[in-house]
């Protein structure tokens, strides 16, 4: 090793110790890199985790995380490695952390995969209102651990819920605009040019009658079901020619008995 490296190692590892909050259970990493008028990940790399008075905190599956853990976690990872992490990565994530990188990785996996859906938030903020305890509410909500639950859901806003809440954009403003029997007409004529409903121009049908594209596609599927359920009223019906109680076959057999 070099001899400046040794230096460097040596200048991190005494400001590491000097800037060691306990209450926290890890360093204060940006501060170490002002400190030192180095980079942050310099400062995580050059630093000797094996000989160093500060011992990485063992955080096994089942145990929760605090939202400050989770949450420094995710910014550093999302400002430092944008693309996929290595495995040399997620070493220096856990330097960072102070807790061993495999852990890291577990608690990572278990946020990026967890979803929250604008039911499931309505679903705690009813629970929250109730007075249930996050574990309570964790039980019932989903199979997720406590504290990656409470995280994602302190960090989802409302205006997020009601953004998700929002219907597909296809057909949103479509169903309620106003056809006439012409424009059906017109859009049912120029349906039939195309064969089998298949490969339609809707760029041309737009167009040509004047109303948006989805506006289209959502007025052709009303006039399917509209014409579906006129054939299968109609099949249903009975034929009022052939029933026996009919006026006119009620007035034929009159005459017949006079």
């Amino acid at each position: 090793m070099h001899r400046s490296s040794i230096e460097m190692r040596n200048r991190v590892s005494y400001v590491a110790q000097r800037h060691y909050d306990v209450r926290r259970g890890r360093c204060d990493w940006e501060t170490v890199s002002h400190a030192l008028q180095e980079p942050l990940l310099a400062c995580l790399s050059s630093f000797d985790a094996i000989h160093s008075h500060i011992h990485p905190r063992r955080i096994s599956g089942d145990t929760e995380w605090s939202l400050d853990d989770i949450a420094a976690l995710k910014q550093f990872t999302e400002s430092h490695f944008r693309t996929q992490m290595t495995s040399d990565d997620w070493v220096l994530a856990g330097r960072y952390m102070n807790i061993t990188h495999s852990d890291c990785i577990a608690k990572m996996w278990t946020l990026n995969t967890f979803q929250m859906t604008p039911q499931l938030y309505s679903q705690i903020s009813e629970f929250r209102q109730a007075g249930l305890l996050w574990p309570t509410i964790c039980s019932k909500a989903t199979a997720c651990s406590p504290d990656i639950l409470r995280f994602a859901y302190s960090t989802t806003s409302k205006d997020k819920v009601q953004k998700l809440r929002r219907p597909k954009a296809q057909f949103r403003i479509s169903k309620h605009q106003h056809w006439t029997e012409d424009e059906d007409k017109h859009l049912t004529d120029l349906l039939s040019q195309f064969d089998n409903g298949r490969d339609i121009d809707w760029n041309y049908i737009s167009k040509t009658i004047g109303h948006s594209k989805n506006a289209c596609r959502y007025r052709r599927i009303l006039l399917m079901r509209s014409q579906k359920s006129r054939e299968v009223s109609q099949s249903s019906s009975p034929d009022m020619s052939s029933r026996s109680d009919s006026p006119l076959v009620y007035a034929a057999s009159k005459r017949l008995r006079a």
